[in-house]
Parts: structure tokens; C-alpha cells; sequence
């Protein structure tokens, strides 16, 4: 009972969002590389609107169905993709507001993490740029990763990256982090360590 138990809470249930928009695979693998294959869970989502526009009854019904039918091909197909790098695999289609429906679903199947992409023009994921991410990050009933890549513009209050820098990373596989000048005097000033210290070489302060 005590294996099974143990079993049981090292199990990692994470629920990503999807739209099927352009970025949607990377974080599909971002999620299911953070799910792990021991004994995971990765459960995909979408979201149809809550109000379907039709001149009827019957026309709105039909149109639901024929959204659903699409939904559930597209998202089996995206599912497929990352089959066979967790233990189990699911897939929900909801119907109404974003935020709500993605966060009763994390409370619905007990999920540790929740992934969204915080990127693109159309769908949900233009939702997630604004309320939906933040309501989210406020409400959900557990942990929220937001996604972007990196290709996405630098934000203006983040000098880009030292080429030098990058250099010497890739030249001693990341056992240096900062170029010659940057290892002396860094323009931002801060204090560096590896831990524990005799891994690297102690503490720097770059003044």
C-alpha cells in the first residue's frame, strides 16, 4: 500500500491549452516534456466559444456539431504527436468562457500545472494575451506556466544577450556563463555563485 501510495504522488498531471494555432505544437512538447513519462498525465483542452452565432435554433446546434466533429479530429491528431512521451493521454473539448472552463477542468482532474501560450493573433490564444492569462494566474487551482518563444521581439527593459557571451557558453558547453570582459566587470551589477561552490568557482561580484 505504501508503494502504491508513493506511486501515486510522484504522478504529474499537467493540462495545456490548445488552439491549433501556429505555436500550439511547441507548447504541446513544452508541456509534455514537464509531464515526464513516469507515471504522467498530460491532458490537452480547447475551448468553443460560448455563444455559436445562427439564425436558428437548429442552425446553432448544427454549427456546434460541426465545430465539435473538427475540434475532436484536430485535437486527437495534436494528441498523437506526444503520445508516446507519457503514460496516459486525454483530451476535453469545452464549451463557454476560456478562463473558467480551462480552470474547472484543472480542478476537475486534479492537475499540478496548468500551460498556456501568452502568444498569437486569433482564437484562444489571443484571449490569453490579456484577461484570460491573468484570470488564470489569479484563479486557476494550481500552478499556471505561461508560454511564449523566444523568437517573439525582446521586450525594451531587457538589454539582448552579450554575443561574446553566448560564444564562450557554447564554446565550454555552459561551464562559463560570461565572456572575458563580462566575467571582470558586468554592466549590471549583481552577485553570481554556483552551488554547491566546489561544482564551480565560488562566488563572483560584478560590480
Amino acid at each position: 500500500m505504501k508503494r502504491e501510495n508513493k506511486e501515486a504522488d510522484s504522478k504529474s498531471v499537467v493540462l495545456v491549452g490548445i488552439d491549433f494555432s501556429e505555436h500550439s505544437r511547441d507548447i504541446l512538447r513544452a508541456a509534455a516534456d514537464i509531464a515526464g513519462p513516469a507515471g504522467s498525465e498530460l491532458h490537452l483542452v480547447y475551448v468553443l466559444p460560448g455563444e455559436l452565432l445562427g439564425a436558428s435554433r437548429a442552425d446553432k446546434e448544427l454549427r456546434f456539431a460541426t465545430q465539435l466533429d473538427s475540434a475532436r479530429q484536430d485535437l486527437d491528431r495534436f494528441a498523437m504527436e506526444v503520445a508516446s512521451s507519457v503514460k496516459r493521454l486525454a483530451g476535453h473539448i469545452r464549451l463557454g468562457a476560456a478562463d473558467v472552463e480551462i480552470a474547472q477542468v484543472a480542478s476537475d482532474i486534479g492537475a499540478d500545472l496548468i500551460v498556456v501560450g501568452t502568444h498569437g493573433r486569433t482564437g484562444l490564444d489571443r484571449l490569453l494575451l490579456g484577461s484570460v492569462a491573468a484570470s488564470l494566474v489569479r484563479n486557476a487551482p494550481c500552478p499556471v506556466l505561461t508560454w511564449r518563444p523566444k523568437s517573439m521581439p525582446i521586450w525594451s527593459q531587457i538589454a539582448p544577450p552579450c554575443p561574446d557571451c553566448l560564444a564562450a557558453q557554447r564554446r565550454t558547453a555552459r561551464s562559463a556563463l560570461w565572456c572575458e570582459r563580462h566575467s571582470q566587470h558586468h554592466p549590471r551589477a549583481h552577485t553570481y555563485y554556483e552551488v554547491p561552490e566546489s561544482y564551480g568557482i565560488g562566488s563572483q561580484t560584478f560590480r
